[in-house]
């Protein structure tokens, strides 16, 4: 972790706090998916699920990660700069 720059620890906080945000089932599945590379198959048999569930949790969590704030600030708060 050390070989990491500051701003990309801050960014790899910011994704452990989204994944912690996530909903327990819609973690799971996006763990199984993105780090333990399970298929859409083997997660829907292992949680007794369908193909179609599997997708929408995984859909669930990357909503989560899509609201994450980004390094930019919004525009708006140009206006409330001195």
């Amino acid at each position: 972790m050390s070989s990491l720059s500051r701003a990309e620890r801050r960014r790899l906080r910011k994704f452990e706090r989204a994944v912690e945000r996530m909903e327990p089932l819609d973690r799971e599945i996006f763990l199984g998916i993105r780090v333990d590379e399970l298929s859409y198959r083997q997660l829907a048999a292992k949680h007794g699920m369908t193909l179609q569930q599997v997708e929408q949790h995984f859909a669930n969590a990357l909503f989560v990660l899509i609201q994450m704030p980004t390094e930019k600030p919004p525009d708006w708060w140009q206006f409330w700069r001195w």
